[in-house]
């Protein structure tokens, strides 16, 4: 009896070894939590998610190999959003990932111990809560800067340097969003004589209500600061499209993609790339890096993106100077 004990000892021992290696292996691997705003499914997904994800396989991090990855989605549900930031910080993950000013500040009021990577949001939440310093944060929060009232402010500039005649610029805003709500006071400097309307609207509830005040008001010419809920959502930018072309408005906006749906212009960084720069502070933070070690960047390079073929709708014509150092113009 005691024989085929030794025996069946000497034969699952082995097993259980390699069983326990094999978990210590997993439990060593570091993990990274995913908090995105949108749906799995959605544009802004695509241009964060995505690219941060291909930058991190190429930076060597690859899912279930020497890295876990959690994500999580809120599909545009405020309610959700802070759920999942619950249970991500429950997981306790070495370092976590998100986007957009809501979704960066429900997170930071979740922890102050882990490391937060924000790839991008807007300058003055950023700027908040990494505690008043973007060159060194105080606090676990980095991370890139998308918009800011310097580059929404060159934007305006651009529209009246090809309309000089302007007089009333609708500039349309999130009123829930920080780094917009002293808009649009801080854009004037870029806006020559043109006087400045706000124009506020959350995302598509109410976008309607926006677009027939700015009728009301009879604005030249409609600027949109970019958001997650209005300028970076596709059914937004096309109501707000559809207006402009009914009423031969021209549409200006610091997210790219409004010039490629049918905005005269547009001028602002590229998400994509910030959110694979995004990456790259992931995996120093993995490597090592405090937050406080990481300056929080903003924008070296702005895209401008003229869209020709609205132009000659409009009857507007483009200079030889803006075509010249545009970095894409649609025909």
């Amino acid at each position: 009896m005691i024989a085929r004990r030794r025996l069946l000892f000497g034969v699952v021992a082995p097993g259980l070894v390699v069983y326990l290696r094999t978990a210590l292996a997993q439990d060593a691997r570091p993990l990274l939590g995913v908090l995105s705003p949108a749906s799995r499914e959605s544009a802004v997904a695509g241009l964060v998610n995505v690219p941060f994800a291909k930058a991190l396989a190429e930076l060597g991090w690859t899912h279930g190999r020497n890295i876990e990855i959690v994500e999580r989605y809120a599909g545009g549900d405020e309610h959700r959003l802070e759920v999942m930031a619950a249970e991500l910080v429950a997981l306790r993950p070495r370092v976590m990932f998100t986007n957009t000013n809501a979704a960066a500040a429900v997170l930071a009021r979740r922890t102050r111990e882990i490391p937060i990577v924000v790839g991008p949001a807007g300058e003055a939440v950023l700027l908040q809560l990494a505690g008043g310093s973007l060159a060194r944060p105080k606090g676990n929060v980095t991370g890139f800067v998308l918009t800011s009232p310097e580059i929404d402010a060159k934007g305006v500039a651009l529209l009246v340097q090809q309309m000089p005649s302007l007089r009333r610029i609708g500039v349309l805003v999130n009123p829930s969003n920080p780094g917009t709500r002293a808009y649009p006071a801080p854009l004037r400097p870029g806006a020559g004589g043109a006087q400045l309307l706000r124009l506020e609207a959350t995302g598509v509830a109410d976008i309607d209500a926006a677009i027939a005040r700015a009728g009301a008001q009879r604005v030249d010419a409609i600027f949109v600061a970019d958001d997650a809920q209005i300028a970076a959502s596709p059914v937004v930018r096309k109501r707000i499209l559809v207006f402009a072309d009914a009423a031969r408005l021209p549409v200006v906006s610091s997210h790219l993609n409004f010039a490629h749906d049918g905005a005269l212009l547009a001028m602002g960084p590229s998400i994509p790339v910030l959110a694979a720069r995004a990456a790259g502070y992931v995996d120093r933070i993995l490597k090592g890096a405090r937050p406080a070690d990481l300056p929080i960047e903003l924008p070296s390079v702005l895209t401008t993106i003229v869209n020709r073929r609205t132009a000659r709708a409009l009857g507007l014509p483009i200079g030889a100077d803006l075509l010249l150092r545009a970095d894409e113009v649609i025909e």
